[in-house]
């Protein structure tokens, strides 16, 4: 009973601790980015488990946050962050994509992750800006 007791704790504490920030999965894809041609990449192709930290050659970058056009992203049908990204202070939020909901969260070192899910459907993808966040600093404030 008591090593029991014991291993419960210690699997509810290492629960309790995790944190996305230290545990991810970096996507340096630049033909996410909202002002690159669709080249047919089908995000459904892809195994998505877990976190991802999104970077354009290296840099940070986040999701767009607004609609974007077709035929960008590399792909046709683009993926979008319905909603403004967290705040340091927010912790794990859930956000819409089209109407599938993702987590993400914004880490110290002014960067975000997203536990991206598969689309439903062929030729969608997820969108970064265009604009890189950098390697250090402050999180961009964001009006809500």
């Amino acid at each position: 009973m008591f090593t029991l007791c014991i291993s419960m704790t210690v699997v509810l504490n290492s629960l309790t601790s995790y944190d996305p920030c230290n545990d991810y999965v970096s996507l340096d894809q630049p033909w996410r980015a909202n002002n690159a041609t669709g080249l047919g990449i089908c995000d459904s192709n892809f195994n998505w488990n877990g976190w991802y930290r999104l970077l354009y050659n290296g840099m940070d970058i986040r999701m767009t946050e607004s609609c974007v056009d077709v035929n960008r992203c590399g792909t046709f049908y683009t993926l979008w962050l319905n909603g403004p990204h967290p705040q340091l202070e927010d912790g794990v939020v859930t956000r819409q994509v089209c109407s599938t909901p993702i987590r993400v969260k914004a880490c110290p070192g002014n960067y975000y992750v997203y536990e991206i899910v598969r689309p439903i459907f062929c030729n969608m993808a997820y969108c970064t800006e265009k604009t890189t966040q950098g390697r250090s600093g402050s999180l961009p404030s964001v009006k809500r």
